[in-house]
């Protein structure tokens, strides 16, 4: 009678961990730019004097406002995003923007009700 040679099962073992932890870790990584996305009124690029709105969008009369802030801060080099906070708008600035030109920012943002911010074009 012939013995049966056993094969080891393919996949047991720290190949199959490793696999489910990076895929894990992906699938958190996905759901937190989404629910980030969700959140965010507008992405804007101050730089140079410039702003441009890189995702969502703003009212006119706010975004004509911001656009002088920039002016006023030629050194500016900054990404600006407005997000939905507890039914408020919450302002985040990530680069080289000096407090009294942030201050501005927050101040044009504050000066309207969420819903009067959001009342535009989404690109």
């Amino acid at each position: 009678m012939a013995r049966r040679r056993r094969v080891p099962a393919v996949g047991n073992g720290p190949e199959l961990l490793i696999g489910v932890v990076i895929a894990l870790g992906a699938g958190l990584w996905l759901l937190y730019v989404a629910s980030r996305r969700a959140i965010t009124l507008v992405e804007l690029e101050m730089r140079g004097g410039e702003l441009e709105v890189l995702r969502g969008g703003i009212a006119p009369r706010v975004l004509a406002d911001l656009r002088d802030v920039a002016r006023a801060a030629p050194k500016a080099d900054a990404k600006v995003r407005v997000v939905r906070d507890r039914g408020l708008a919450k302002v985040e600035i990530d680069g080289h923007l000096d407090a009294a030109h942030a201050q501005r920012v927050r101040n044009v943002i504050g000066s309207l009700p969420l819903a009067k911010l959001a009342n535009a074009r989404r690109r």
